[in-house]
């Protein structure tokens, strides 16, 4: 673990940080908006992805709700979109975070590996990926097993959120007072 943050602090850098976060902000503010409305025209049905947690049944209303050509589409956002995306996020709350450490002089320190939290978020975003397709491919079979893998590694994805934003508010708050002390 220590050689994979040693490796993201050798190489984050402002110019990176802020590429990484405008390629995030282009995916969670447009690409990914506009494949939801393909299957979710008026963005008012749900996404299991953004849920904290589901029944079974709630995730089989959601995909019973799009009909067969928003199946095929979500299908397609899940096995491709859905997978490229939260590699980006990731590489860029890495990359934020061995900044904000590096700035605040952390990267030495014990928490130091704290940097590569958010590939924990990424694992079981990519779980809950799993369980999604494979309710997708079901479909209209229910395989609720499918449902309960989906919906729990959705709620550790959103556990391992949680300690990321966290630990960039803590970075950033902490390099915040460091500037103004040395005002």
């Amino acid at each position: 673990m220590k050689k994979l943050s040693d490796f993201f602090y050798a190489r984050t850098n402002g110019y990176l940080v802020l590429g990484l976060l405008a390629l995030q902000f282009a995916f969670s503010g447009a690409i990914l908006p506009y494949f939801q409305k393909q299957f979710d025209p008026e963005l008012n049905r749900g996404l299991m992805d953004l849920s904290f947690g589901f029944s079974a049944e709630r995730g089989y209303q959601i995909i019973e709700s799009y009909g067969e050509n928003g199946r095929a589409v979500y299908l397609l956002v899940e096995s491709l979109i859905d997978v490229v995306y939260p590699i980006i996020y990731t590489l860029s709350f890495i990359m934020l975070i061995s900044f904000l450490f590096k700035k605040n002089g952390w990267e030495k320190q014990r928490l130091a590996f704290l940097n590569v939290i958010p590939i924990g978020g990424l694992t079981f975003d990519l779980l809950e990926n799993t369980g999604i397709i494979q309710m997708l491919r079901a479909f209209p079979e229910r395989v609720d097993f499918w449902a309960a893998f989906a919906s729990n590694n959705g709620l550790i994805k959103w556990f391992f959120a949680g300690i990321t934003l966290l630990t960039v508010l803590s970075a950033l708050g902490a390099w915040g007072v460091k500037a103004l002390k040395n005002r």
